[in-house]
């Protein structure tokens, strides 16, 4: 293995164990006022982007009317939608649930491929779908019943709703006309995220009868700005941009794992049999996607 591709490999499992900390993340923001924690959010990470921008002086992109519209609806979809839904849901459920659930989305950006554009998949395409879905249904059905067993229920459907969001954000920049940078998708999704969360969460702070602010929650927020939304963008791109489409796809199955690890060593949580069983079936089915099929998109 060379120099240039040990680093390459290297950036990537390094930007995806950040992606896999944003369930964490998620988690001690979901202590604050979900609007709240998101302003903290997309306000560090907006400033950080944009003073890349400058420093790698990138031009600003030119987009017809209908592409500028697209971005609007992404971020609203995709990125305060996820998010929101996200919190909102570990409020009910643990986060070893969560990062199984998440490692699911490249099998739901598939499902949603074939039922929204028509897109006609391999075997291995349906076969990565039907190894997720065997292991969400796993991962809720052999739950020990309990007095939280609604909640639970309720907290890992609002997750999956959100890997649901983040799945139609995949899909709609499909059908942007014209390329656009990775750091102005990522710019552009931070400032109109932060636009669409300043009012709300002002209405939060106003009437919220519960503690705005906690300690953990904005250090979650700062963290989640300057890891996975800034440092985490810029190491899978370093690598992703020197290995094949699949090389990188696979790497993405190590989301949902340094999720699940982290939300042991972080939070305390105890990880069951059936969490271990249905991370293994998703991280199957991601390389079997990235392997045999199309490379599953790396999330955000």
């Amino acid at each position: 293995m060379t120099r240039t591709l040990f680093l390459s490999y290297a950036s990537m499992a390094a930007a995806m164990a950040t992606v896999g900390s944003t369930i964490v993340a998620s988690k001690l923001m979901s202590q604050m006022p979900v609007f709240v924690a998101m302003v903290i959010r997309f306000g560090v990470a907006s400033l950080l982007l944009v003073i890349l921008l400058l420093l790698l002086r990138k031009p600003l992109p030119r987009l017809a009317s209908a592409s500028w519209k697209l971005l609007l609806l992404q971020a609203v979809i995709g990125s305060v939608g996820y998010s929101a839904l996200l919190m909102a849901g570990l409020t009910l459920t643990q986060a070893a649930d969560a990062s199984v659930i998440a490692g699911a989305l490249p099998a739901m950006a598939t499902l949603l491929a074939v039922l929204v554009l028509r897109e006609r998949p391999n075997v291995a395409s349906w076969a990565a779908v039907g190894l997720a879905t065997a292991g969400l249904i796993i991962l809720q059905l052999a739950a020990a019943p309990g007095p939280d067993a609604e909640s639970r229920w309720l907290g890992n459907g609002l997750v999956l709703l959100a890997v649901g969001c983040e799945a139609v954000f995949l899909l709609l920049n499909k059908r942007l006309a014209e390329p656009l940078d990775p750091l102005w998708t990522a710019t552009l999704m931070s400032v109109f995220s932060l636009s669409l969360c300043l009012p709300l969460a002002a209405v939060q702070w106003l009437v919220g009868v519960t503690p705005i602010l906690s300690p953990q929650g904005v250090a979650a927020a700062v963290y989640y700005a300057l890891v996975p939304t800034t440092l985490g963008f810029w190491w899978w791109y370093l690598g992703s941009s020197r290995v094949s489409g699949t090389e990188a796809g696979i790497f993405t199955a190590l989301f949902p794992v340094s999720g699940l690890l982290l939300s042991v060593a972080l939070l305390g949580e105890r990880v069951e049999s059936r969490h271990w069983v249905g991370i293994s079936l998703t991280v199957l089915a991601i390389v079997v996607s990235a392997s045999l099929g199309r490379s599953p998109p790396a999330s955000r």
